[in-house]
């Protein structure tokens, strides 16, 4: 019976992927991109290591919107967004079939939905004490479509920092930071009354316009033969260390900003 509540934990994230990957004129490698997907699943076994010992932390040094900050931009969004970010770097722009900025886009919504089934599963069958069709559906219609969101985001700014000739670094930053806020904002709307959900929606509803719109754009210039074969910019491991490392104390600062000083 519990293959039954898998399928509906995991048949969102397919769903989601299928479509994205069939928006691409010259679609990547079917086996590149199950790869991706399953890397995608398999960072969850890191994320729970980091996490559990983020969880001992705050519970005994932080309280009130401090901690439901601390928890959800940085415990479960930073976390989360830097290890798909690494699935992209380290395995995806090695990879020479990576040579168009709509291959960040189908690589990062691939690596994004793969953590999204995986935890999916995680939820619908122990969030309650009996698996739940009705936590499938309400995720299916939103964690799942967030996650996406961040993947897409993430890797446009991803292609962005390596095809255009012009703020590469920065955009890197971007592809991490921005994901990252994305995540927070709506797990933080759940924890915290600070920001109730229709602020969180509407501000996700701006992103995910802004993400279809970037979409289109790269299928017009896809169908208008615009080639973007030219590699400005190879992502390193010093690269990723400092944007991961910036990322971070952006995130720290901000928490103190908003709780300690205003």
């Amino acid at each position: 019976m519990h293959f039954v509540y898998i399928g509906a934990a995991i048949i969102p994230a397919i769903i989601i992927l299928i479509y994205a990957y069939k928006q691409d004129s010259f679609p990547e490698p079917p086996r590149i991109v199950f790869k991706t997907f399953l890397f995608g699943c398999a960072t969850v076994l890191g994320i729970d290591l980091i996490i559990s010992e983020l969880d001992t932390f705050s519970e005994a040094n932080l309280k009130g919107n401090t901690f439901h900050f601390f928890d959800n931009f940085i415990r479960a969004a930073f976390v989360e967004e830097f290890f798909k970010l690494s699935v992209i770097v380290f395995y995806c722009t090695r990879k020479t079939d990576f040579d168009e900025p709509m291959d960040g886009l189908i690589y990062g919504v691939a690596a994004s939905l793969g953590f999204a089934a995986y935890e999916n599963i995680g939820y619908v069958l122990y969030f309650y004490k009996e698996p739940s069709f009705e936590l499938a559906i309400v995720r299916a219609f939103s964690a799942v479509p967030m996650h996406a969101l961040c993947g897409i985001m993430m890797g446009f700014l991803i292609s962005e920092s390596i095809f255009e000739k012009k703020h590469n670094f920065l955009n890197l930053i971007l592809a991490l930071l921005i994901p990252v806020g994305i995540h927070g904002l709506y797990n933080f709307s759940y924890s915290s009354s600070l920001i109730s959900h229709q602020v969180a929606n509407i501000l996700l509803f701006i992103f995910t316009v802004r993400a279809i719109i970037m979409f289109n754009n790269l299928k017009k210039k896809q169908k208008a033969g615009v080639i973007f074969n030219k590699k400005y910019f190879t992502i390193s491991a010093g690269n990723f260390a400092q944007v991961s490392g910036i990322v971070l104390i952006f995130y720290l600062i901000l928490n103190y900003i908003v709780f300690k000083v205003i």
